[in-house]
Order: C-alpha cells, then structure tokens, then sequence
C-alpha cells in the first residue's frame, strides 16, 4: 500500500464510534490533584484484532524537534483549527507531558518515539490511554457537551472523533 492508497482509505464512522465511544474516550482530568482539569485523557479500545507494537521501527536520522506538524496536517476542534506548529504552545506541552498507558505501564513521548513499547501485544478489547497536557485556553473550550476533534492531512486519511463531555468525564481526578 503506498502514500497515496493509504490517503484514499476511509474509516467507517461506525468503527471510530466502537474505538472511541463518543461518552467513554475523551476526559479532561487533573493530573496535578489542585482540583483543575490540566490535560486530555483519550481511551481507545481494540475492537479490531491482537496486535503487536513493532520491535524497532527505524525512522532513520530524524529530529523529532525539527518537526514540524503543521506541515503534515491540520489539528481541528469542533471544525476550529489549534495551532500546532513547531513554535506553538501546545505542541511543547504535549511533547513534555504525553504517556501512553497499556495494562499499568506509561511510556513517555521520548519511550514511544525510542521504541520502548516494542514487542507487546495489544489484545482484543485492551484499551490504550494517551494523556496528555494543553494550554489552558484549549482546554476552556472543553465544555458540557457534544464535541469533535479531527485531523485533516493530504498525507494520511481525514480522521474525525465525535465525543461527549458530561459530570462524568469532566475535570476527573486522573487515576491509573
């Protein structure tokens, strides 16, 4: 499959539904314990198939610091574009704070990027948390109600999670 075939590839709405269920996968929560919701929580759930994460996947002599996202794609909340441009604000904050959570280990953005998730095997029904920081203006956009965050690139298919935050899901205390 190349770029192009890959581009071309749409996930059914059902199946992102069933990944993400719209008031089980998006959180804001209190890393901190001051009482005040400072990052995202997104829980997916393998629905699909076993998997394993590649030993090493070798990406070659990049610096990941010298990326720029913004050049691959667009961050988009409720259809708004968020900045995340090398430069930005959040994209700082989600490099420092991002873990990645699976059957009681976290991995850091540095881990994942350096393969130390390699080998293990994501299970029919495993669910993978990501948590992560944002500026707190993001995060005041993160109100009572229905919601989308999406991915728009000429790079990867366009990607769109619709989401509910309620009582239940928002400003939780972050457990794991």
């Amino acid at each position: 499959m190349n770029l192009e075939d890959l581009k071309n590839f749409k996930v059914p709405a059902a199946m992102i539904k069933k990944l993400f269920p719209p008031k089980k996968s998006v959180f804001t929560v209190d890393t901190t314990g001051d009482g005040k919701a400072d990052s995202i929580k997104i829980a997916a759930i393998n629905i699909l198939a076993p998997f394993s994460i590649p030993v090493k996947e070798d990406l070659g002599d990049i610096n990941v610091d010298e990326i720029d996202p913004s050049k691959y794609g667009k961050l988009l909340l409720n259809g708004e574009d968020i900045d995340i441009s090398k430069s930005a604000k959040n994209i700082e904050l989600i490099k420092q704070s991002l873990r990645v959570y699976h059957k009681g280990e976290s991995f850091t953005f540095d881990d994942t990027i350096e393969g130390k998730m390699g080998g293990r095997t994501i299970a029919m029904g495993d669910e993978i948390t990501i948590v992560f920081k944002l500026d707190e203006s993001f995060l005041t956009k993160l109100t009572e109600g229905k919601h989308t965050i999406g991915i728009k690139s000429d790079k990867i298919p366009d990607l769109e999670i619709g989401f509910e935050l309620n009582q239940k899901n928002i400003n939780q205390k972050f457990k794991y």
